[in-house]
């Protein structure tokens, strides 16, 4: 039987003047309780998903979510589904073998080369990795996730690397050089609906392999995690959409200092280009121990006086706004960097100046 997890408690030398549909991740309450597979049909006639956890970040703004609402259980997107429990990143079959992982109930665990051997470890710890492109090797030292290493080797190369045969494997042994580090193996029996990589897996309740009934849960639990629950029991859901997380960096730095650190660590300064981008952040932030004001993307030509959205290679001029006293910032007084309030100013944006330390939000696309 097939069971599911319930949740618990600047300017560039190129502007673009569009009209971009929202991008920002955003979460819904249904209002009814349905079955699993019910449940997933009401978030997709609303354009959306049941929810994926990526890390103890989400799961701790997904909690208080809850608490607000005092919904003790909820669906998300997980699902036992996996055809191929051991699949390597990038599709190649998989006929070399040197893993002696063996999956437990609801684990998932990916494989690292411990100097001259495989290791299979918990897909969230941080090591480094190796990427491929055609018969080239890269070995990066900066720490990630599986799935974060998944992401950056396809974003910057092809894919993680796999291997085939024993002279491929030799050769990662020795690029490698006694180090441990990911390679592209996946041991994995779940799947998030909307077939993103996310490494979260903080059971409540871990899954019992030969699971034919349904899990209750305690409301008095004091943390938040997966349990297992069978399909057709009725569950509130929580939906989202958007293709874009936001990241809430604590760090005080200046505008110029943060922009560098979006596009290095993340993917930039967070935009926002509609009332359901404004939404997804005032929903994320309400529930986020942080105190404003925070860097957005916001920067203001000095030549011009019109404000844009900043990226390296190309910016987007303001459309949609939500400045202080609805009164845009202009030349020769205003500052030229834009940030975004809390709470007690409801979520508005001001100018500052761009030599003020503040902490910000980048944006980073969904794995």
């Amino acid at each position: 039987m097939e069971i599911t997890v319930v949740f618990l408690l600047l300017c560039s030398a190129c502007f673009h003047l569009t009209l971009t549909s929202s991008h920002l991740r955003v979460f819904t309450f249904l209002e009814n309780r349905f079955t699993r597979d019910a449940a997933l049909q009401q978030c997709k006639n609303n354009n959306s998903n049941l929810i994926t956890v990526y890390n103890d970040e989400d799961a701790n703004v997904i909690g208080k979510l809850m608490y607000e609402k005092v919904i003790y259980n909820v669906w998300a997107g997980l699902s036992r589904t996996r055809d191929k429990v051991t699949t390597w990143s990038d599709g190649v079959p998989f006929t070399f073998n040197a893993s002696v992982v063996t999956l437990g109930n609801g684990d998932q665990i990916c494989e690292a080369m411990d100097k001259n051997t495989w290791k299979g470890l918990k897909c969230s710890e941080r090591k480094p990795f190796m990427c491929y492109n055609k018969a080239n090797y890269y070995f990066l030292v900066e720490k990630k996730n599986w799935c974060q290493a998944q992401k950056y080797c396809r974003t910057h190369y092809t894919d993680l690397v796999s291997i085939s045969n024993q002279t491929q494997n030799q050769k990662v042994i020795q690029m490698g050089k006694n180090r441990t580090f990911w390679i592209g193996l996946l041991h994995d029996e779940w799947e998030w609906v909307d077939e993103t990589c996310s490494t979260y897996r903080q059971w409540q309740y871990p899954p019992s392999l030969s699971f034919s009934g349904s899990q209750l849960f305690s409301s008095s639990s004091p943390t938040t995690g997966l349990m297992s629950q069978n399909i057709v029991n009725e569950n509130k859901g929580l939906c989202s959409k958007g293709s874009v997380r936001i990241k809430v960096i604590r760090q005080p730095l200046t505008w110029e200092k943060a922009f560098d650190y979006c596009m290095e660590n993340h993917k930039a300064l967070l935009w926002i280009n509609s009332p359901s981008d404004q939404e997804a952040v005032e929903q994320w932030l309400t529930h986020t121990d942080v105190s404003g004001p925070l860097w957005l993307g916001l920067r203001q030509s000095r030549l011009f006086g019109f404000w844009i959205w900043a990226r390296e290679s190309s910016s987007e001029v303001v459309e949609y706004k939500k400045w202080k006293d609805d009164t845009v910032p202009e030349l020769p007084l205003s500052h030229h960097c834009g940030a975004i309030a809390k709470e007690d100013d409801d979520y508005m944006w001001s100018d500052k100046d761009c030599r003020l330390q503040l902490p910000f939000l980048c944006e980073e696309d969904l794995e």
